[in-house]
């Protein structure tokens, strides 16, 4: 949206160039211009005359003739309107150059589809559907394509059908039993089929792959994850703090586990400084409460400022921990916030921005939970967002 405004605001600047002569009042000085160019054909008339050898009484008539035409063309010039005030004109100027750009943004809001700017056209969402289609239907005349089912999984994972992702990611686990990026990744769609809730095979299969792999690092993040839903946060600390390990201390990967860290554990030790400037992408956020829910929620109720990829994994790309006694509250979210690497609000086109009043402290959602949510946004560097909290999860 910003980019579109600066864009047409430019556009706009080079058009009133245009109008910098008018402005200035060139182009006034025609009669004067009409009087010299009589007055030079006057004498040029003259020099003809004397130069043709004309005598007597001839010369005399054709030299009066001459001086009443120069008389007559004055005259008609003289009479012709006085040119208005110029004040006046360029009152009307800029009345004009005012009401253009205001008129054409009232018709544009009234007729035109701004919604656009903000989210991709049909045209896009509709080839991503076919290319997926495409390789879906490629894949079941070469089904041994390992690769290509990795990629189908992923695509429908990013598209939000997580239960077509299970069984892409099914199939490639069938071509390579041992892989265990694929098993993390079919678990990861098994617990977003199930709302995000990692309980069942998806923790299962986590834990299988933490035993032939305790240092893998997806796993190790869904595994804390799971132990945060359960309400298990020594078990959590525990997962996050060997992800953590596996960072160099004070990289983004770091400092973002720290974040989390210490919403489990406030006495927990951060290994960067807390005013390290963010980097990447940020964005500002508002949050308030609605009147309509304020007897809902307690003072001393957690609340969860978050955002996640509106077609991705389930997994918050940010999050700010408060209470509903600071509530209204603006703050940053940026890219170290992000939980993995790849994983930050710069790694997604489009973005869900929400707030969510935790009855359990725990930043997975409940019955009873209030929540906010914004539709799908594209999130220019800086932007701000408000976000109303007024809807309980049922």
């Amino acid at each position: 949206m910003i980019t579109f405004l600066l864009i047409a605001l430019l556009l706009l600047l080079l058009g009133y160039l245009f109008f910098i002569p008018a402005w200035r009042g060139k182009g006034s000085t025609a009669s004067q211009g009409r009087d010299q160019l009589n007055w030079a054909l006057h004498l040029e008339r003259q020099a003809d005359l004397a130069r043709e050898g004309t005598l007597g009484d001839d010369l005399d008539r054709l030299k009066d003739e001459s001086e009443r035409n120069l008389l007559d063309d004055l005259e008609q010039t003289e009479t012709v309107a006085p040119r208005k005030d110029s004040t006046q004109g360029r009152r009307t100027l800029l009345t004009a150059l005012i009401l253009i750009p205001v008129l054409g943004g009232l018709i544009y809001l009234s007729l035109g589809r701004p919604e656009l700017l903000e989210n991709p056209p049909q045209a896009a969402q509709e080839s991503a559907r076919e290319a997926i289609k495409a390789l879906a239907s490629r894949l079941t005349e070469k089904p041994d394509d390992l690769q290509g089912w990795i990629l189908l999984g992923r695509s429908l994972q990013t598209t939000q059908r997580p239960q077509e992702a299970a069984k892409a990611f099914e199939m490639a686990m069938k071509l390579a039993p041992e892989d265990l990026d694929i098993q993390v990744s079919l678990a990861e769609s098994l617990a977003e089929v199930q709302d995000g809730r990692l309980q069942g095979r998806p923790i299962e299969m986590i834990r299988n792959i933490l035993q032939k792999d305790p240092k893998h690092k997806l796993a190790l993040w869904l595994s804390g994850l799971e132990s945060a839903q359960s309400g298990d946060n020594q078990g959590a600390l525990k997962s996050w703090r060997m992800l953590r390990a596996e960072f160099t201390p004070g990289s983004d990967e770091a400092i973002e586990l720290d974040g989390y860290i210490q919403q489990l554990d406030p006495k927990a030790s951060m290994s960067a400084p807390q005013d390290q400037k963010p980097q990447g992408r940020s964005i500002k956020v508002r949050v308030q409460l609605a009147k309509e829910v304020a007897s809902k929620a307690d003072p001393n109720d957690t609340v969860f400022i978050f955002a996640k990829a509106a077609e991705g994994p389930p997994m918050p790309l940010a999050v700010v921990r408060k209470t509903v006694s600071d509530l209204p509250i603006e703050v940053q979210l940026d890219d170290s916030m992000s939980m993995m690497a790849g994983m930050n609000l710069s790694s997604f086109e489009r973005l869900l921005i929400g707030a969510r009043i935790s009855k359990s402290g725990r930043p997975v959602a409940a019955t009873g939970d209030l929540e906010g949510l914004s539709e799908p946004v594209t999130p220019a560097q800086g932007a701000h967002y408000e976000i109303t909290i007024g809807r309980v999860i049922p």
